[in-house]
């Protein structure tokens, strides 16, 4: 017997009990140990997968994107790569009619789901950024993109086909140029299902000063993709 408020003393039960609690603990600490080290190995392996490969030229045909004929900026070239399985990106290259420096372009990135569970935990970095400016990058951009250039955002955002999207003028004695970006992760009306967002950038620069016939070409693209043909309605005037 013990005295009274004296603790229990411990019984082979609780004492198997105790034994056994440590027992499964240490053997789930050795599981877990177990699948880290090789998870660590295998997103080793898996990451050097997800570096993107070196830049190949691609037919227009091969696009995903088509763009309206257009004499000022028809297609000189095509160039595409993969990031993992997750990205594939695209460069259009773009008439320039002008003498400033600089490539007229559309660039593309196609960001697809992943089809496996592992493929969903190991994922190579996002290519494009979230948002895709913000006003301390945007002006390191358009620094770059437009020297000695007067440059100005525009009060409101202009809508083509696959809803609204973001743009910068500018201009100098002789040429204006338009630096338009737009992010589509609309699933209801435009995207197929395997296709988490496509992220689209264009750039162009023309003599003259109508940016209306600048931003056309971005206005009247289409996109294409295996799963389906991107045809989403007009969506009001511009």
């Amino acid at each position: 017997m013990t005295g009274k408020g004296a603790p229990m003393p411990e019984t082979s039960i609780s004492g198997m009990a105790r034994t056994g609690w440590k027992r499964a603990a240490l053997l789930a600490a050795l599981a877990a140990a177990t699948l880290l080290t090789s998870g660590c190995a295998g997103w080793v392996r898996d990451n050097l997968t997800q570096a993107p490969t070196p830049w190949r030229r691609v037919q227009p045909t091969a696009l995903p994107v088509t763009m309206p004929d257009s004499r000022d900026f028809p297609i000189v070239a095509a160039r595409m790569r993969d990031t993992g399985a997750v990205y594939k990106s695209y460069i259009v290259v773009l008439g320039n009619p002008t003498v400033l420096p600089g490539e007229n372009r559309l660039t593309v990135d196609v960001q697809t789901l992943p089809d496996s569970l592992f493929g969903a935990l190991v994922q190579p970095p996002r290519v494009f950024p979230v948002p895709l400016y913000t006003m301390e990058t945007l002006l390191a951009t358009t620094r770059r993109e437009f020297p000695e250039m007067t440059v100005k955002v525009a009060d409101a955002a202009r809508r083509n086909r696959y809803g609204d999207y973001d743009y910068v003028t500018a201009q100098d004695g002789e040429n204006s140029c338009v630096l338009a970006w737009q992010l589509i992760t609309d699933h209801k009306r435009m995207l197929p299902e395997r296709i988490e967002a496509v992220r689209l950038e264009y750039r162009a620069c023309g003599v003259g000063s109508n940016v209306r016939a600048l931003l056309a070409p971005f206005d009247g693209l289409s996109l294409t993709l295996p799963e389906t043909v991107l045809e989403a309605q007009d969506l009001g005037a511009m």
